[in-house]
């Protein structure tokens, strides 16, 4: 991955999972209402990081498949290997992604949990 694209996904990636937990088992209306807030520029930002790495991905595979194809057998290795580190990164994408829909099928299930026992007469301390 290019280093700018590597910070971008880095800055985005899924958030741990402990606050949002804590968060509805003490029915903490305030840090729930900041992580619904926060969680659409959140998700657009690493929408936004995935979609420019997956594209980045796509055109390098597409100019070495072009040198490939009318380059000379000496440089097939050269080609293989940048090809093998194309493959590598869009491993790695594909994890991203995959944590970042674990990630919000969490988020969805908790903030389901907290509207359904949270939201009728449970009070937090902060509600006093």
């Amino acid at each position: 991955m290019s280093a700018l694209l590597v910070m971008a996904l880095a800055t985005v990636t899924a958030p741990d999972s402990a606050p949002a937990l804590a968060a509805v088992q003490k029915c903490d209306k305030q840090a729930m209402r900041a992580m619904a807030t926060d969680e659409p520029h959140r998700r657009t930002q690493f929408a936004a990081a995935a979609y420019a790495e997956q594209r980045a991905i796509a055109q390098e595979r597409a100019a070495l498949l072009d040198v490939q194809i009318s380059g000379t057998p000496s440089g097939a290795a050269t080609t293989a290997n940048a090809l093998a580190q194309i493959d590598a990164r869009q491993k790695e994408l594909d994890d991203v992604k995959a944590i970042e829909k674990s990630w919000r099928d969490l988020f969805d299930e908790v903030r389901a949990d907290f509207l359904a026992n949270c939201s009728s007469g449970k009070r937090n301390a902060d509600d006093k």
